[in-house]
């Protein structure tokens, strides 16, 4: 590991030390941490999401510089086969500069071979003859990792849940089967087998339209020098982003995703309508079958804001120890009573009655269902009277949890 990042790991160490004394001090006496200790931890939590912040950039940083490296080695010259695959490349880069010119001076400026290259990757399968931008056309792929990288920054719910893209919308059907009731039986030589029938549902994932628009003035997009494509990126991956996390989270599946909280079933109940203690996270956690906390996909959901309550829960009265556990190793993440989590901030974040303020279980579970890639439609002619042009950008998903025994909620009184 490279030592300058050690060191941000181990200064990072000695603020949890010190975190972990304030929290174990006042449950050792057994009483609330006062207001100075309250001071004193909240700063000491802000230098600890400082040093993560560092560590996640550098991570990051890595993850860049090691796909760069293997786009390298994929180039021309160190590529062992073949045409096929210059080709494939060829067509990428042609559809890319010809999206970037749509996209700066519309379809006017394409000439008949940069139509024909753009037609061949619609966006949607539902054109009109002789309208042949309606619909749109898919972004590139160079643009799509932009917007998924901005939808995963305000969406903790795709970083847990199980993503899959179809080709079309049609209705998916999705079938579920449950024979955990049923066991093997004793038989008698030559007796009669027993018929134990399998019991098989069916969930449906759909494909709901999400929408959104912008204006650009023609000075901005004539202007080579500012990077338009890449700001639209970040401004529609952000509203996508939003919309995403909001109805897969609590979405109420009707004409709309079923949102993981929705869907999710009643684990554990809270003795109080403002705290939770450890023991209720026990509760939670072990109202799952150890069948789906043996996933690498099991781990704990919530407000960034409930997070804040947990760190500052400890073991027991006489376990001044804390719930929370920290990573100290790079690749590693936090965890709570030893196991992974994510954070929604679509999720509850008042301790307030009745609140379903934490989530645990198989995320893989839960599936959101995306058609095709994110699309975008140039508007040449509606704001052209104020020197416009109008952008519109529109994706289509669904979600639902296909195992309502795998994914609980923890509610408070």
């Amino acid at each position: 590991m490279v030592t300058g990042i050690q060191k941000v790991y181990d200064e990072r160490a000695k603020v949890v030390t010190q975190m972990k004394a304030l929290v174990e001090a006042s449950a050792k006496e057994v009483r609330a941490m006062t207001s100075d200790e309250n001071s004193q931890y909240a700063k000491l939590d802000a230098d600890y999401e400082g040093f993560t912040a560092t560590i996640r950039a550098y991570e990051t940083a890595e993850k860049r510089a090691n796909e760069g490296a293997a786009k390298h080695f994929s180039s021309p010259e160190y590529t062992v086969n073949t045409t096929a695959a210059k080709d494939d490349r060829g067509k990428d880069k042609d559809y890319e500069s010809t999206f970037e010119q749509y996209f700066r001076y519309g379809n006017s400026s394409l000439t008949p071979e940069q139509r024909s290259i753009m037609s061949e990757k619609r966006g949607t399968s539902n054109q009109v003859v002789g309208t042949t931008t309606l619909g749109g056309y898919t972004v590139p792929q160079g643009f799509v990792p932009e917007i998924e990288r901005a939808m995963l920054d305000y969406s903790g719910i795709l970083q847990a849940a199980r993503v899959i893209r179809t080709a079309t919308g049609n209705t998916l059907p999705w079938p579920t089967e449950d024979d955990t009731a049923t066991t093997a039986l004793l038989v008698a030589e030559a007796a009669a087998f027993t018929i134990q029938d399998l019991t098989f549902g069916q969930t449906s994932l759909a494909a709901y339209k999400y929408g959104t628009a912008a204006k650009i003035s023609w000075e901005l997009l004539q202007d080579s020098a500012f990077d338009m494509a890449a700001e639209l990126a970040n401004v529609f991956g952000t509203r996508f982003g939003r919309a995403i996390n909001t109805s897969c989270t609590t979405g109420s599946g009707s004409a709309q995703p079923n949102g993981v909280v929705t869907a999710s079933t009643l684990g554990k109940t809270a003795a109080s309508a403002t705290a939770v203690t450890f023991a209720e996270i026990l509760d939670l956690k072990h109202s799952i079958d150890p069948a789906y906390r043996m996933s690498a996909s099991f781990g704990f959901m919530l407000n960034d804001a409930i997070l804040a309550v947990l760190k500052k829960l400890t073991i027991g009265t006489s376990d001044g120890r804390s719930l929370w556990m920290p990573s100290y190793v790079a690749g590693q993440p936090d965890r709570i009573d030893g196991t992974q989590y994510w954070i929604n901030q679509g999720m509850d974040s008042a301790m307030t009655t009745t609140k379903k303020i934490l989530l645990c279980g198989d995320f893989s579970k839960y599936i959101i269902r995306q058609v095709q890639d994110f699309t975008v439609l140039r508007l040449d002619e509606l704001y052209a009277a104020n020197g416009l042009v109008g952008f519109q950008g529109y994706a289509r998903w669904d979600a639902n949890c296909i195992n309502t025994a795998a994914i609980k909620h923890l509610k408070l009184a």
